[in-house]
């Protein structure tokens, strides 16, 4: 199992850095004279991008990809594993209330089982055999 942790670990962080060399490239592949976009037949033209341009865009990019990292795994672990562990304490609350109950209603049952193994017991017990007291013997 530890090795097939390690294979999907690899796996994703090889992933990570293929998605990290492919948005270098997208981004470094963007005609740097002009931007020409167009949304809803509305269409703007960006100034051409300069070395601050660049530096705020891969900051952004560095910050998606700690939010990413960082806030949507703590997001899902709030959003499913706290009414997991909500369920899974109702279900053992329960069954502890359901354990005791039953305690309760077969205590005398329980009781009465008890004193008779205690006395099968008891009685079980036979008196050990006398043994011959021990001689002292010199051999030389």
């Amino acid at each position: 199992m530890k090795r097939v942790l390690q294979a999907l670990l690899c796996l994703a962080l090889s992933a990570l850095v293929m998605a990290g060399l492919l948005a270098a490239a997208l981004l470094h592949s963007l005609p740097t004279d002009g931007i020409h976009v167009t949304v809803d037949g509305e269409s703007w033209t960006l100034p051409a991008l300069q070395v601050g341009h660049w530096l705020v865009a891969t900051a952004c990019l560095l910050v998606v990809g700690l939010v990413l990292a960082v806030v949507v795994p703590c997001a899902l672990m709030v959003g499913v594993g706290v009414p997991l562990l909500m369920a899974a304490l109702a279900i053992g609350i329960a069954v502890a209330v359901a354990l005791l109950a039953a305690g309760l209603m077969l205590s005398p049952v329980l009781l009465l089982a008890g004193l008779l193994w205690l006395v099968w017991r008891l009685l079980e017990r036979r008196p050990k055999p006398p043994q011959a007291p021990a001689e002292a013997t010199i051999r030389g």
